[in-house]
Order: structure tokens, then C-alpha cells, then sequence
């Protein structure tokens, strides 16, 4: 389900604000939860622990907090912001390291924002979830370690 509104139409300001919300996101500073809307919309696959459609800050925040249960320092490196029509597509690597095994992993991914008045109110990731699991398993047995 989207968000019931309009949408705003990307602007330079909007790519600003979205850029600092990755920075503030990678330095661990919550003020990146300014930028959201109350009723952002979240959607991760649904393979990841905690992933799927999620609807509030406190589900996001709840996903977050699974995935750096998982693996250590996970940030999203943004590195090409595309402006298309409503729509922010921004480009990029997601970096973390397997908890379970040491594995690093590297992933590039697609996440599509949209923004009302000026906040982050839907957000889709498209990356290879397969991939990410895949540095939780041990390579001899193929299943997860324990710590």
C-alpha cells in the first residue's frame, strides 16, 4: 500500500536533504529521523531478517536494530542521487561484516524515495538479500555459525 497523497516533485533541496539524511545515518546521528514522515513507509525484502513492508519509525528502527544484531557496521554508501519526476533514486554500496563468520560483504543497491512536505515518507531498497544472508553462513556447511 502507498501513501495516500501527492508526492512532492524532486527538487535540489530534496536531493540535499537526502544526502544528509545518509550522512547522519552513517555517523550514527538520530537527527536523521527528522527527515521522516510519521507514516513513512518502508520496503526491504522480505528474506531479511525483520525485512518486508514496514509502516512507522518504530518498525524501521526495530529492522534496523535486527540488522546490527547480524552485522557489524552496516551503512549504506550513497553515491549517485537521480532526480525522476517524484521519485529519488539513489545508487550505491551497502558495507557491513557477518557477525557469525568475520565475512565481509559488499552489495550495490538501488532504494527509490519519495517525499510529502518535505520529509522522507516511502522508501523501497532493491539489493541481492540472498548475498547478505549468504555472509551469515559458514562457507564449509553452508549454514549460519553460532557465536
Amino acid at each position: 500500500m502507498v501513501v495516500a497523497a501527492a508526492f512532492d516533485p524532486i527538487t535540489d533541496e530534496l536531493v540535499v536533504l537526502a544526502r544528509d539524511g545518509y550522512r547522519m545515518f552513517g555517523e550514527a546521528d538520530p537527527a536523521f529521523l527528522d527527515t521522516w514522515d510519521s507514516e513513512i513507509e518502508w520496503h526491504v525484502p522480505d528474506t531479511l531478517p525483520g525485512g518486508g513492508d514496514l509502516h512507522g519509525p518504530a518498525e524501521v528502527l526495530a529492522f534496523f536494530e535486527n540488522v546490527a544484531d547480524l552485522w557489524e557496521d552496516p551503512v549504506p554508501e550513497a553515491e549517485e542521487f537521480l532526480a525522476a519526476g517524484d521519485k529519488l533514486v539513489v545508487l550505491g554500496t551497502w558495507r557491513a561484516r557477518a557477525k557469525s563468520t568475520g565475512v565481509d560483504v559488499e552489495l550495490p543497491f538501488a532504494h527509490v524515495q519519495q517525499f510529502r512536505n518535505g520529509k522522507l515518507v516511502y522508501f523501497r531498497n532493491y539489493t541481492d538479500a540472498a548475498k547478505a544472508l549468504q555472509s551469515l553462513e559458514d562457507p564449509a556447511s553452508g549454514s549460519a555459525m553460532s557465536e
